[in-house]
């Protein structure tokens, strides 16, 4: 599909209540979700809850493993247990399961840990770019990465994992609808007395969107656009931001902070259940080394100012059909091309694009 046109929807693409529920099964079934941060999968289970599915992630042999929270004994959750000789052990009756699931001893009758076929449900499990990903199903495309994440240039820090009372694509939506910067981030990534979104190009290229967008006014006091020079101004009109979102879950933007600067948000979510989500954090950036956590702060005011106008969205997940919403031509045109998508996997068209179009002229400094 090439870039989107300026024309509303067609009437028939929206979601009813049926297709919210072919929506969540077939995002179940068909692609990754985060479920850990890399580096704290170190000597411990973490319990999670994916899909309503109760799992558990633990690193045995070096590597990450997903597994039911469930010991077949007597079901207690194994995130509550230890590894101990890179096997997982349940903390009630010392059963262990190694690497592939299988229980290799129990401690009650030992004589009988060759010969009780007992074995945990294993779910695929990838790391990539400093986060674990599990499928409960057959991943129709591949876990998203971030190109900088290995360039010895940036620097990334993740924030802690947070939930919200929100549908995940409602909360995806929110890091890439333009027209909130100038009224929620007033002052810091916006200026309400310049709330204009002028037009941009959206397109489809493999399983992402791809779009450029600005210049925004954004505010120089904060860490993120901290002036690089004694002579920057008070406010920027730099700020050029480049998206691209890997459908269904996660996004990338790479904003300008000056000539030089670049700050990468990197967002990948996770549905606890239909209305609630899971949320994984990495900002990276080739300047302001040794800030780290200024840059943390700046970040939580940012979700501390988004989060009650997005959980107050009703309803939580979509509206059922579009005509509930009103959407302004043009500045909701990367939106309206998400939901399309999501439309379509909703009805079993879980497909990256047949071709690949041209990234935009502005975007060609792109490092995929």
């Amino acid at each position: 599909m090439g870039i989107v046109s300026d024309t509303q929807i067609e009437p028939d693409v929206y979601l009813d209540a049926s297709g919210e529920a072919r929506l969540y099964e077939n995002m179940r079934k068909n692609f990754w979700f985060p479920v850990a941060y890399s580096d704290d999968l170190k000597d411990s289970p973490h319990g999670f809850t994916l899909f309503g599915e109760e799992l558990v992630v633990v690193r045995l042999g070096g590597e990450a493993r997903v597994f039911e929270d469930l010991c077949r004994h007597r079901g207690t959750k194994l995130s509550l247990g230890v590894v101990v000789d890179d096997c997982l052990r349940c903390p009630y009756h010392g059963w262990t399961y190694g690497a592939d699931g299988s229980v290799v001893w129990i401690p009650a009758r030992e004589e009988l840990s060759s010969l009780i076929e007992a074995k945990l449900p294993v779910y695929p499990t990838v790391e990539v770019s400093g986060l674990v990903y599990t499928c409960l199903g057959e991943p129709a495309f591949p876990p998203p990465a971030i190109p900088e994440f290995d360039d010895p240039t940036y620097q990334f820090l993740h924030l802690d994992i947070y939930e919200w009372e929100c549908a995940l694509p409602r909360r995806l939506e929110n890091y890439f609808d333009f027209s909130h910067f100038a009224w929620v981030h007033d002052g810091i990534l916006g200026d309400s007395s310049e709330p204009r979104i002028d037009d941009y190009d959206v397109y489809r290229h493999g399983a992402e969107l791809r779009f450029v967008a600005g210049p925004f006014p954004e505010f120089t006091d904060n860490v993120k656009n901290a002036p690089q020079t004694e002579a920057a101004d008070e406010k920027v009109y730099g700020a050029i931001k480049k998206y691209r979102v890997f459908v269904p879950n996660a996004m990338k933007l790479n904003s300008s902070a000056g000539e030089l600067e670049d700050y990468v948000l990197w967002v990948c979510l996770a549905p606890v259940g239909p209305t609630r989500t899971r949320c994984f954090t990495y900002q990276g950036r080739n300047y302001g080394f040794g800030d780290e956590e200024a840059f943390r702060t700046f970040a939580n005011v940012i979700n501390d100012q988004d989060r009650p106008i997005v959980e107050s969205q009703r309803p939580h997940e979509l509206p059922a059909q579009l005509a509930a919403e009103m959407h302004v031509k043009g500045a909701d045109r990367n939106a309206l091309e998400y939901r399309r998508w999501l439309y379509e996997i909703a009805n079993g068209r879980v497909q990256m694009a047949e071709t690949k179009d041209p990234i935009p002229a502005q975007d060609e400094s792109d490092r995929s």
